[in-house]
């Protein structure tokens, strides 16, 4: 922090930290054992495109730069992107799928460390991860009730639990806080901590 910045008591954001993400497996763990809760294996980075780039060339790009292979295979995994239309605040989401978990986080993280390496960075906003009750018929809950967000230019977490007509389960979230803080960074700020209503995830 510079001399100016000292004396008007501005403070610099903290810089990205896509690393973090790599704490989440082990968020997964936790919030197994004591929540009860299991990752749906889909997760949606959040982005606001720049004004006029087209939806199909966006997509198109997306895909173009972060391609999203299989081992062994050529290609971009098609069914494992899909670019969702802008929402009504103007952003866009990537939304993305996996056969586990670290391979998701993983991929979301090439996702974001890409599209930061081409410019993208300042309009990122978040990466959002589900988690869903699990059930003994199936290892992968069919859809979630929980979600663990990741602030792209905070480099924190926070959870969100979001319950029907747009409220949220705050005592469930607070209690997640506690909960997650040995493993990931959580974001300290409760005001940063806002809804994500009609997220593009099952």
């Amino acid at each position: 922090m510079g001399f100016l910045d000292t004396i008007l008591g501005r403070t610099k954001p903290a810089a990205p930290n896509l690393d973090r993400l790599f704490g989440l497996p082990g968020a997964a763990i936790t919030l197994q054992s004591s929540e009860g809760v299991l990752p749906t294996l889909q997760a949606a980075v959040c982005f606001k495109p720049a004004v006029g780039q087209a939806f199909n060339e966006a997509e198109q790009e997306l895909v173009d730069l972060i391609q999203l292979k299989e081992p062994g295979s050529a290609g971009p995994v098609a069914g494992n992107l899909k670019m969702e239309g802008t929402d009504q605040y103007g952003y866009r989401w990537v939304v993305v799928e996996a056969a586990d978990f670290d391979t998701l986080v993983t991929q979301v993280h090439l996702v974001n460390s890409t599209l930061q390496e081409h410019g993208y960075g300042p309009q990122l906003l978040c990466s959002v991860f589900g988690f869903g009750p699990g059930g003994t018929d199936s290892a992968t809950p069919k859809s979630a009730s929980t979600y663990i967000v990741y602030l792209y230019k905070r480099g924190t977490f926070y959870p969100f639990v979001p319950e029907a007509g747009e409220r949220r389960d705050n005592e469930a979230e607070l209690r997640m806080k506690e909960l997650l803080a040995e493993d990931l960074a959580i974001e300290s700020d409760l005001d940063r901590w806002f809804p994500l209503w009609g997220l593009p995830l099952r």
